[in-house]
């Protein structure tokens, strides 16, 4: 079992934690990397069941999927210093272990669909 209160012991949990202007500001870079991953993926989507044929897929891809893993990282960073602020509590909360494992899925199908050039297909 892991002790999740040596993690909040660290200095920047401490310091994110105890600033007035850190949580905030990690939570609404957090949520801002999350609209701009989902927005983005939902273009290609959008592309990809036919909506806009004339964009050409491949260009539109490696625009969205740059944009996508860009914000991904960000809201990862971000998710990860609004974790360690409070992991004790994250860790025993069922919603937060259900969002990670949505996180999982959708990363493991990200994969896949790129593995098998989907986007070509």
């Amino acid at each position: 079992m892991i002790d999740w209160s040596l993690i909040e012991a660290w200095p920047l949990a401490e310091v994110v934690r105890r600033s007035v202007w850190a949580y905030p500001v990690l939570e609404s870079v957090h949520i801002a990397a999350f609209a701009a991953l989902v927005g983005s993926l939902l273009l290609l989507e959008l592309r990809v069941f036919g909506v806009q044929r004339a964009l050409p897929l491949p260009a539109l891809a490696r625009l969205t999927v740059r944009t996508a893993l860009a914000a991904f990282v960000l809201a990862g960073a971000s998710g990860s210093l609004l974790f360690i602020s409070a992991a004790t509590e994250l860790a025993a909360n069922p919603a937060f272990r259900l969002k990670l494992v949505l996180i999982l899925m959708a990363g493991v199908n990200a994969l896949v669909f790129h593995a098998r050039d989907s986007v070509r297909r």
